[in-house]
């Protein structure tokens, strides 16, 4: 049966995390494999991570007390129950590979603490780690969303690179919440601009044909002038759920806004980031 994957490094953000992945599995119909890591001491370059050393707790039990929180969780939920496995693994990569070559996965889930210095940095460690080696979604959690719902994805990308597949995925997901699944068109670099009548046919012959969700919408960026995409998307759209494919489409600039520059500015949302 399909699952979905928590990452659980100890950290209050993963517990935090693991909340809304067994809402989204109850919601979704699938398992949830609880994924127990050691403990990590990081330390970073400016950019990147320059050493890692793991400080490794094999005194860690199944039957954690995050799994303990879910179980409990599970069953006061009156409908569907998933099976929680719970599993200890010594790295992120390497046994995660074989769990998810023996499973079927359909995305992993980990919690991050956005306001922290390197928050960047683990995001794209995260992205190196899990997204490009997994090949699955990875949604990032932040530490200060409290929501359990979800009314508004939007998806931003070049409507003629969307992906029908990908399209589908999230419609599926949207329909678990009876959300709004928004499309944010905006050119892709070195693209030109599609008129407003050209995009508009492309949305309803070759997307929303193809995908037949009733609230699927499609929204235009204006690129006739300099606009701030993160502040239109989260703060103008009432975004809750934030899609992007990873390195496409302003992905690292929207990221390092994200991150870095403009966090506290915003009411951080999910983001459910799609292998390229």
């Amino acid at each position: 049966m399909k699952s979905i994957v928590i990452i659980n490094d100890q950290s209050p953000e993963s517990e935090h995390a693991a909340v809304f992945a067994l809402v989204m599995a109850q919601r979704l119909g699938v398992n949830m494999i609880l994924a127990n890591l050691p403990l990590l001491k990081l330390t970073t370059a400016e950019y990147g991570w320059t050493n890692t050393i793991t400080e490794v707790d094999q005194s860690t039990a199944v039957d954690s007390k995050l799994m303990k929180n879910l179980l409990e969780r599970k069953m006061l939920h009156p409908g569907f129950k998933p099976l929680i496995q719970e599993k200890n693994f010594s790295c992120e990569t390497d046994d995660l590979l074989k769990l998810t070559s023996e499973n079927e996965i359909i995305m992993v889930i980990k919690g991050l603490d956005e306001f922290l210095p390197h928050a960047l940095l683990n995001v794209n460690l995260a992205i190196n780690n899990l997204l490009h080696k997994l090949h699955v979604p990875l949604l990032i959690i932040p530490s200060s969303w409290s929501e359990n719902e979800i009314q508004r994805m939007v998806y931003l990308t070049d409507l003629r690179f969307c992906g029908i597949p990908t399209m589908k995925f999230l419609a599926h997901l949207a329909t678990c919440w009876d959300a709004n699944l928004v499309i944010a068109h905006s050119s892709a670099s070195g693209m030109p601009e599609m008129e407003s009548h050209q995009a508009e046919e492309v949305f309803n012959e070759e997307i929303s044909l193809n995908i037949c969700y009733k609230k699927l919408y499609l929204n235009i960026m204006d690129q006739s002038k300099s606009i701030d995409t993160l502040e239109v998307v989260v703060g103008e759209m009432n975004a809750d759920l934030l899609v992007m494919v990873d390195q496409h489409f302003h992905f690292n600039f929207l990221t390092q806004q994200y991150f870095k520059d403009k966090c506290s500015l915003y009411n951080p949302v999910p983001i459910l980031i799609f292998p390229s």
